[in-house]
């Protein structure tokens, strides 16, 4: 099965999943902006999207489609009936179920191609930050409150590199994604943002 095959049938089978689900009702568990007209307008990964009640997911100013992985997240995100308990404890892919399994191809797929690009261009990495929705935070050498979508963030780490050491960073995640989405989910958000900073 292709990537567009694999993504296409992951749309499908949440869709219905969320065959029953009270669209406005849902949004409002889960802390999302409630419908007006059958659609949601939200922010996701630094754009204004609409999401309508077929849960077809669109840039709001051109109604083109969103990528199909931006897409599917919304949608596992939506499957959740409960809000999720933000820890503010952040945890590495790691410690997600199998993530120590999976940390290298992981890795291969975020921050590695990142820190190839950005190697100690803080301006650059600050620049392309700027395609998403951010705010600073205070750790390591840089780090970047990433927002997701909805009051999901993500936050990478940057460590700059020096004689001794190449560049490094990391994607963290608030302890409660283990609660609203399994650990391929969180792999994609990790390679939505890194490759979304080259």
């Amino acid at each position: 099965m292709s990537k567009k095959e694999a993504q296409a049938e992951a749309i499908r089978l949440a869709i219905a999943e969320l065959a029953s689900v009270d669209l406005a009702e849902r949004a409002a568990v889960l802390g999302l902006p409630a419908p007006q007209d059958g659609k949601i307008t939200l922010r996701v990964f630094g754009k204004e999207m609409e999401l309508d009640s077929d849960y077809n997911l669109s840039v709001k100013d051109t109604g083109d489609p969103s990528r199909p992985d931006d897409r599917i997240l919304l949608l596992h995100f939506l499957k959740n009936e409960f809000a999720a308990k933000f820890a503010d404890e952040l945890i590495s892919f790691r410690e997600l179920t199998g993530g120590q399994f999976y940390w290298g191809p992981f890795q291969s797929r975020s921050v590695k191609p990142l820190v190839g690009r950005i190697k100690n261009d803080l301006d650059l990495l600050k620049k392309n930050l700027d395609l998403f929705d951010w705010e600073e935070a205070e750790l390591k050498d840089f780090s970047a409150r990433v927002h997701l979508f909805g009051n999901l963030y993500a936050t990478l780490v940057y460590h700059l590199g020096d004689e001794e050491f190449p560049a490094d960073a990391e994607l963290l995640f608030d302890a409660s994604i283990k609660h609203l989405f399994v650990t391929e989910d969180a792999a994609v958000i990790a390679s939505r943002i890194c490759i979304g900073l080259l």
